[in-house]
């Protein structure tokens, strides 16, 4: 069945109707792997479609290193959005009024953790972790801790934090919906039809 060049979507099924980008203060920079982007079930891909300066960036197998400054920008502060030892929670910074650039990586957690372990551009970054919040939505993989958010998930979080509600509940809305138009392509909804989609026709643009 054709899909949607850019949300990747089965085209009845669109999404980029949603898909407006959010121009913020805050950038947020995924680091992925080739192999990981090309998973259907992968929310990672979507930030650069609702964020105005979201990026993807693949680090390759094998590649070196990144250079030890490879997320320096000047005038922002860098963090890396990880719950590992040390981090703190994710908050505005007093006396502190630096746009963020926060940087995600995507994966499973045991792919987080090689990447961030194999990667010192990233273990210099400071690390900031999400505070408590409600169980994952996220309906595509299992994990057993109902805690660990998907990446795009994880992202609408940390945004409403810093940039407000409006934001979070904003890609919320878009995360719920990828999830639930991909459980309806893969016949997991019992016949009834997501939110937006109507029985006949398609819903969405194609993207060439």
């Amino acid at each position: 069945m054709p899909r949607c060049a850019r949300c990747e979507l089965h085209l009845r099924l669109c999404l980029c109707a949603e898909l407006v980008p959010l121009a913020l203060a805050t950038r947020v920079v995924v680091l992925s792997s080739a192999k990981e982007t090309r998973q259907a079930t992968n929310t990672g891909r979507l930030v650069p479609l609702a964020l105005a300066g979201g990026e993807v960036r693949i680090l390759e197998r094998g590649a070196p290193p990144l250079p030890e400054r490879a997320f320096a920008e000047p005038g922002r502060r860098t963090l890396l959005l990880f719950p590992g030892p040390g981090a703190r929670e994710l908050d505005h910074e007093p006396g502190d009024a630096r746009p963020i650039t926060l940087i995600v990586p995507d994966g499973t957690w045991r792919t987080a953790r090689r990447m961030v372990g194999r990667e010192p551009a990233l273990a210099a970054l400071e690390c900031v972790r999400l505070a408590p919040g409600p169980p994952s939505r996220y309906r595509l993989r299992s994990h057993p801790d109902e805690h660990c958010l998907a990446t795009f998930e994880a992202v609408a979080r940390a945004l409403g934090r810093l940039e407000g509600p409006p934001t979070e509940a904003r890609l919320e809305r878009v995360f719920a919906l990828f999830v639930e138009r991909t459980l309806f392509s893969r016949g997991r909804l019992g016949g009834r039809l997501p939110e937006g989609i109507a029985r006949a026709g398609r819903a969405g643009t194609a993207h060439g």
